[in-house]
C-alpha cells in the first residue's frame, strides 16, 4: 500500500520559511534553552560575519541531552514530546509545543554540530547537520543520513571549548546543557542587525517588575568592533520610571482591577466591568480571551515633557535620545508564560490600532510611539490564545477579538485620567479670557530681548513663558480647524451621495412604472405573476431608498433655510428610526416621553443633537445587562418658554472625576470616541437656540443629558 514519501526539503520548509526572519530565528532557539531549564544562554558571533562565512554558537546550561533522547525526540520532527510534557522540573510552562522550533537553525546557517551533556554526567552527544542536503529539490527526506555519536566529554572539560565559551561571557563554566555550533551564516550580519537582535531579546521575557520568569539570563557574545553591544540582556533603566502608569488583571468574568499612577499623585486603585461584548463571552458570561495581566507605561513625547523628566532626574539622556530609545522599545507586546509571542510590539505593528484611534482624537489619544505596555498570558489560563503556525502573532478568532477588546478599553482607562490631569494643569497657563488667536507671534519681540538684554534670564523666561502659550494655542486651533475641515468635506459627501442617490431612486421608480404597465398588458400566466411580484418588490426597495435619503439629507452641507413649525416628537423619532438597526443590536428600550410640541427649528438641527446624544447612551447601555437597557427621551415646556429635552439612560452613569471633562472637545471615555458628539452638541445649541447642554440626575440610574433651546423654539 503507498505511503507518503517527503522529500527533503520539507525540513528546509520548516527551517526556512515558516520562520519569518533571522530574528525569530534565534529566538526559537532560546527558547529550546528556556524549555530545557537552563538558567543562561550565551549567543557568540565569532569570524567574518559575512554570507557563507563566520558562526554563531548558542549555548545554554539546561538539562542537556543523551542519544537516546537525540534519537527519540530531537531527530523527531514535530514531536509530541513537549506537549505530554508541560511543565520543566523548575516548573517553568514549556513553551514549544509543536516539535519544530530547533529547525530554525536551518534558517540560520549552512551547517550545524550540535554537542549535548546529560546533567547526570556520562558521554556527551555530538550530532552533525548539513542543512544544505535539505535544499536538493530530488533527495528525499530518508535518503540524508544524520551523524549521531556517543563521545569522551573533552568539550566539557576545564579546557574545552564550552568552558572556553562560558570564560569569555565571564561566567562560571558548567559541566552540562547543550551547545548548538551553527557555521556558514545564510546572510551577513552588520551592526544594524545585532542592534535589532539585542532589542528583541531584550523584549523576549517579561521585563522586571512583571509577571515572568526572571531565572533566565541572556548573553550576547561579540566580535571586537561589536563589543559595545556585548554582554547581558536587560531593559533600559531610563524607560523604569514613566510618568504615567497602569498595571492590573483582568478576571475571566471581565472584572479589571487597577493601580493607576499619575504624576505628582498617589497611585489610584480602579475597578471596572470591562467588554460586555456577548460575542466575546460564552453562555456563563466568561471572556473569550480569558484572564490576563496588563502593564502600560506611557510618556508624552514633546520637548517640555521630556525636559521635565530630564530636570526630574527620571532621565539621563538628551531629548533626541530619550525618543530615539522610545522608537526602538514602543509599542504593546505580548508575553506567553513570560517569552514574548512575536510581532506583537514591534516597530510598524499596530495591532490595538492606537495610532488610527489618536487620528480621531489627537489631544486625548494615545499613540503606539508613546507606549510600552506588556500583556501577559498563560497557555493553561488561556488555551483559546493560540500561535500561528509559523510564529508569527496569534490566531485570529473569538479569543483574540476579545483580548483586543478588553485592553484597548484598559488603554482607555488610563487615557481618561491622562487627559483629565492635563486639562487641569493647562488650565492656569492661559488667563481668563485668553482667546487661540491672541498675539500669534513673539518672534520679534523675542529677537529684541535677545539682543538688548542678553544676559537678563528673568525677562528671557517670561518671554519664553509666553512663546509656549501661543505655541500651545496654535496647536488647538490646528486641531479644531482639522476636524471641523473632515466634517464640512462630510457633509459635502453626504450631499453628493443624496443627490446621486435620488437620481438613482428616481430612475428604478420609471423602470419598475413602466415593467409594470407592460405586464399588465401581458397574458395571464404563473410567470407574469411572478415578474410582476419581483417588480412589487423592487419598487418598495425604491421607497425605502427615497425614505433613507430623504432622514440623511439634513446632515449635508446646504443652507436649509429658514426654519419652520414642526412636531418635536414626529423629529425626534425620525432621528430615532437613523439608528433603530443599532438600537436593535444593542437591544435597548428607547422611549419619547413628556410633551408633545410645535415648535419653530430646524428639524436637521435637532436630529443632530438626538443622534449624537442617543448614540452616546446606546454606546453605554450598552455596558449594562440585557433587559435593563433603557434609554428614555423627554421633552418638556417651561414656564419661561424655553424647551427642554432630556436624553436619559440606565448606562453605568458619569464617574465624578471626569464630570467636568466630557464637554471637552476630543474628550471621550468610550474606548473608540472621538470626543466630539457633546461637544458638536452644545455648540450647535449655544450658537442656534442661545441654549444650553447639561448633566443632570438620572431617574433610570445612568447618565441624564439636559438640553435647552432658549431660542427660536
Amino acid at each position: 500500500m503507498p505511503t507518503l514519501r517527503p522529500r527533503a526539503r520539507l525540513l528546509h520548509t520548516i527551517g526556512t520559511e515558516l520562520i519569518s526572519s533571522e530574528t525569530v530565528a534565534v529566538v526559537e532557539l532560546v527558547k529550546n534553552a528556556y524549555d530545557a531549564d537552563a538558567s543562561c544562554v550565551v549567543l557568540s558571533f565569532t569570524g567574518e560575519l559575512q554570507q557563507g562565512d563566520g558562526q554563531l554558537s548558542v549555548l545554554d546550561d539546561g538539562s542537556g541531552m543523551t542519544s537516546e533522547t537525540v534519537a527519540g525526540v530531537w531527530l523527531e520532527i514535530a514531536t509530541p514530546y513537549r506537549s505530554q510534557t508541560r511543565t520543566t522540573r523548575r516548573g517553568r510552562r514549556v513553551l514549544g509545543e509543536k516539535g519544530v522550533g530547533r529547525f530554525a537553525a536551518a534558517r540560520l546557517a549552512d551547517s550545524m554540530t550540535l554537542i549535548s551533556r546529560p546533567e547526570a554526567g556520562g558521554p556527551q552527544v555530538v550530532v552533525d547537520v548539513d542543512w544544505q542536503l535539505f535544499r536538493n529539490p530530488e533527495a528525499y527526506l530518508d535518503e540524508i543520513s544524520i551523524s549521531v555519536a556517543e563521545q569522551p566529554p573533552t568539550d566539557y572539560a576545564s579546557d574545552g571549548r564550552v568552558a572556553s565559551l562560558w570564560r569569555r561571557s565571564d561566567l562560571d563554566p558548567k559541566d552540562h546543557g547543550t551547545l548548538m555550533l551553527l557555521n556558514g551564516l545564510t546572510r551577513a550580519w552588520g551592526e544594524p542587525d545585532i542592534v535589532a537582535l539585542r532589542r528583541d531579546l531584550s523584549r523576549l521575557i517579561t521585563p522586571i517588575g512583571q509577571d515572568g520568569n526572571r531565572d533566565f539570563e541572556i548573553v550576547l557574545d561579540l566580535p571586537p568592533e561589536f563589543d559595545h553591544l556585548a554582554g547581558s540582556i536587560d531593559p533600559p533603566d531610563e524607560l523604569m520610571n514613566p510618568p504615567y502608569r497602569l498595571t492590573g488583571m483582568v478576571a475571566a468574568n471581565g472584572t479589571a482591577d487597577l493601580q493607576i499612577s499619575l504624576p505628582d499623585q498617589d497611585a489610584q486603585h480602579v475597578r471596572v466591568e470591562l467588554d460586555r461584548n456577548h460575542e466575546h463571552r460564552d453562555e456563563l458570561g466568561v471572556l473569550a480571551c480569558g484572564p490576563f495581566s496588563i502593564d502600560l507605561r506611557a510618556y508624552d513625547r514633546d520637548r517640555d515633557s521630556i525636559a521635565q523628566l530630564i530636570s526630574d532626574g527620571s532621565l539621563s539622556l538628551s531629548t533626541k535620545g530619550f525618543r530615539d530609545l522610545l522608537n526602538q522599545r514602543a509599542g504593546v507586546s505580548v508575553y506567553r508564560d513570560g517569552f514574548r509571542v512575536l510581532p506583537f510590539g514591534e516597530k510598524g505593528d499596530d495591532w490595538l490600532t492606537l495610532d488610527s484611534r489618536r487620528v480621531n482624537s489627537p489631544a486625548m489619544r494615545l499613540s503606539n510611539s508613546q507606549v510600552i505596555g506588556t500583556v501577559s498570558i498563560a497557555a493553561e489560563a488561556n488555551p483559546g490564545l493560540r500561535d500561528q503556525t509559523n510564529r508569527e502573532g496569534l490566531l485570529q478568532g473569538p479569543a483574540y477579538d476579545a483580548l483586543r477588546s478588553v485592553a484597548v478599553e484598559i488603554i482607555a482607562e488610563l487615557e481618561t485620567r491622562r487627559f483629565e490631569l492635563k486639562r487641569r494643569n493647562s488650565s492656569p497657563d492661559l488667563p481668563k479670557g485668553h482667546g487661540l488667536f491672541d498675539d500669534l507671534n513673539l518672534d520679534d519681540i523675542s529677537e529684541a530681548v535677545r539682543r538688548s538684554h542678553p544676559n537678563d534670564k528673568a525677562l528671557a523666561a517670561v518671554v519664553a513663558n509666553a512663546e509656549r502659550r501661543i505655541s500651545v494655542g496654535v496647536g488647538r486651533v490646528r486641531e479644531v480647524l482639522s476636524r471641523y475641515q473632515s466634517l464640512a468635506t462630510l457633509g459635502m459627501l453626504v450631499n453628493q451621495v443624496v443627490h446621486d442617490g435620488q437620481s438613482s431612486v428616481g430612475r428604478i421608480r420609471r423602470v419598475t412604472r413602466d415593467a409594470g404597465a407592460l405586464l399588465n398588458q401581458a397574458p395571464e400566466c404563473d410567470v407574469r405573476d411572478q415578474a410582476r411580484g419581483l417588480v412589487d418588490a423592487a419598487d418598495r426597495q425604491g421607497d425605502y431608498l427615497a425614505l433613507l435619503f430623504k432622514r440623511i439629507a439634513p446632515f449635508g452641507g446646504r443652507r436649509r433655510g429658514r426654519p419652520k413649525k414642526v412636531g418635536v416628537f414626529e423629529t425626534l423619532r425620525t432621528a430615532v428610526d437613523v439608528l433603530q438597526s443599532r438600537i436593535e443590536k444593542v437591544g435597548a428600550l428607547v422611549t419619547v416621553s413628556g410633551t408633545d410640541e410645535n415648535v419653530t427649528i430646524d428639524p436637521a438641527e435637532l436630529q443632530e443633537v438626538v443622534i449624537n446624544l442617543l448614540d452616546n447612551s446606546l454606546y453605554w447601555v450598552g455596558q449594562v445587562p440585557q433587559g435593563s437597557r433603557h434609554i428614555d427621551l423627554k421633552v418638556e415646556r417651561l414656564d419661561d418658554g424655553s424647551l427642554t429635552l432630556v436624553v436619559d439612560d440606565s448606562g453605568p452613569g458619569v464617574p465624578d472625576e471626569i464630570r467636568e471633562s466630557i464637554f471637552q472637545p476630543y474628550f471621550s471615555s468610550k474606548p473608540e470616541g472621538t470626543g466630539l458628539g457633546l461637544s458638536i452638541v452644545g455648540e450647535r445649541v449655544g450658537d442656534a437656540y442661545g441654549g444650553t447642554l447639561e448633566l443632570v440626575e438620572s431617574e433610570l440610574g445612568g447618565a441624564a443629558f439636559c438640553v435647552t433651546f432658549n431660542r427660536r423654539v
